[in-house]
């Protein structure tokens, strides 16, 4: 036999031909879809914001632009900036977004400080900067269908013509989803891990919150519809369910439970049930905020202690329950007003 015959045979010109001819039409039908996901991805993004224009949101976002190619997609917006009807308005210094192309629904952002935010009918300004800070955002047809974000060493400044406050943590959270079981209900959920409030240097513990909060018909707001629509749209009386409120300042706690409708003039009434733990702990944590002269500590610190004899203990702290009523934004505990919750808006807007 010889050595012609035993060396295999050499790839054909045709075969070369037929597999660059093969990675060509991958190339091209991948390079399709591509776009094809690309297109639906920045019609998406424009529903949207058509979607809130509708109902009093205008959103821009300047030099939108949409690259990643070939197996992602990357959403660049150099300024994102948001207007209601009554002139508030907010915006960001910038955001980079990620989203697979086997999923363009669901988007991973980051956004650039600073953050601002004014409201002309209060006078309120606010500025917020950040470490980092990252959120995922899931799409459904047509509203915003889940939001998370997560904020690393947050810091915050805001004023208005009565008072400003200076903010620091070392992390907040904030989650939106529609709940299990309520198609037109939305959970809220909010942490802040060790507060700072640097405004009231007396008060020299660190907080922790927590909250739940839980709307019905929410999936509206998800969607761009403004609170005082969705309010008129229930009538006046928008059910809200405080699920919880909690704060924790050193080794005592604050917390709050109930059920509150949101009225038609922005203003919330309904029951809630607080618990204090540790109250002595906590007025003395407290008890450098009030000035010297003010009476108002004294009358806190004799209602609180005219309520120890109903203590229980709740996981092994003694703990203070008291029924609080909240009726049109006045807060009271029995007839003693405790002060006033602002309402949520103008009413007429």
């Amino acid at each position: 036999m010889s050595d012609t015959e035993n060396k295999p045979a050499k790839p054909t010109r045709r075969r070369y031909l037929l597999l660059i001819g093969a990675i060509v039409l991958v190339i091209a039908g991948w390079s399709g879809a591509w776009a094809y996901g690309r297109s639906v991805l920045a019609e998406q993004i424009d529903l949207q914001m058509k979607s809130v224009a509708r109902n009093g949101l205008e959103v821009s976002c300047a030099d939108l632009a949409i690259a990643g190619y070939p197996f992602r997609y990357e959403v660049y917006c150099r300024e994102l900036a948001s207007r209601d009807r009554a002139g508030a308005a907010g915006s960001v210094g910038g955001l980079n977004a990620v989203a697979l192309i086997y999923n363009p629904w669901h988007i991973i952002l980051e956004a650039k400080a600073p953050a601002a935010i004014s409201e002309p009918l209060s006078g309120l300004l606010g500025e917020l900067r950040w470490e980092t800070a990252r959120a995922s955002i899931k799409f459904s047809d047509t509203s915003l269908g889940a939001f998370d974000a997560v904020l690393q060493k947050p810091e915050a400044a805001f004023e208005n013509p009565a008072s400003q406050g200076l903010f620091a943590a070392d992390k907040a959270e904030v989650h939106l989803r529609q709940t299990p079981n309520q198609a037109d209900a939305v959970d809220g959920f909010i942490s802040v891990d060790a507060l700072q409030l640097k405004s009231l240097p007396e008060l020299g513990e660190k907080i922790d919150m927590r909250g739940h909060l839980q709307v019905s018909g929410g999936s509206a707001l998800l969607a761009g519809a403004n609170l005082a629509s969705l309010v008129q749209a229930y009538g006046g009386q928008l059910p809200v369910k405080l699920v919880l409120l909690e704060t924790v300042i050193g080794k005592s706690s604050l917390g709050a439970a109930g059920d509150l409708v949101v009225n038609g003039d922005g203003t919330l009434s309904g029951q809630l049930e607080v618990t204090i733990g540790n109250a002595d702990g906590l007025l003395s944590a407290l008890k450098p905020l009030f000035p010297p002269q003010d009476e108002s500590f004294a009358l806190v610190q004799n209602v609180i202690q005219s309520l120890k004899a109903a203590e229980t203990e709740v996981n092994g702290v003694r703990s203070i329950a008291l029924p609080v009523t909240i009726e049109r934004g006045i807060v009271r505990v029995g007839f003693l007003p405790l002060g006033r919750v602002p309402p949520f808006y103008a009413a007429g807007t």
